[in-house]
């Protein structure tokens, strides 16, 4: 079965991803589109479509002469899991605020309401609302 152009491109920018030790590829759309024989808009078309950050990809683009476009494929390391406490807690919503998932205003507001939440609470129940926020987040960010 033949491989659409959509999927070709899609493959060969993720094998481009996989062999970068940063796990990031810059690429400038013109030469993407020269190397599959289309036009530009269709390396658009595949970065917009298949390179989401609900699918694990962060992308930055300039347009123009020295234009390119910046794909990053990130992993979040905690263990949602095993959060179990509030510094471990705390490490992944600061991880989630360094890939831009979140941004600083609501990573801190939430960091706020959890402090607030948890400090009249058992242990026992501090460690079932630190895991009920990590699993929020990890559905609400679909990085399960």
């Amino acid at each position: 079965m033949k491989k659409s152009l959509a999927d070709r491109i899609e493959q060969y920018i993720k094998v481009l991803i996989d062999r970068s030790e940063e796990k990031q590829i810059e690429i400038q759309r013109a030469e993407l589109a020269e190397t599959f024989s289309c036009v530009p808009s269709q390396v658009t078309y595949v970065i917009s479509t298949r390179f989401q950050e609900k699918y694990g990809y962060y992308t930055e683009s300039r347009r123009g002469g020295k234009g390119f476009v910046r794909i990053t494929r990130f992993t979040i390391s905690s263990d949602i899991c095993t959060i179990m406490d509030g510094d471990k807690l705390f490490d992944f919503i600061n991880e989630l605020m360094e890939k831009k998932m979140l941004d600083s205003e609501s990573g801190n507001m939430l960091k706020h309401i959890v402090l607030s939440a948890s400090s009249d609470l058992a242990d026992e129940h501090r460690k079932h609302l630190y895991n009920s926020v990590a699993r929020g987040l990890s559905e609400y960010l679909n990085l399960n």
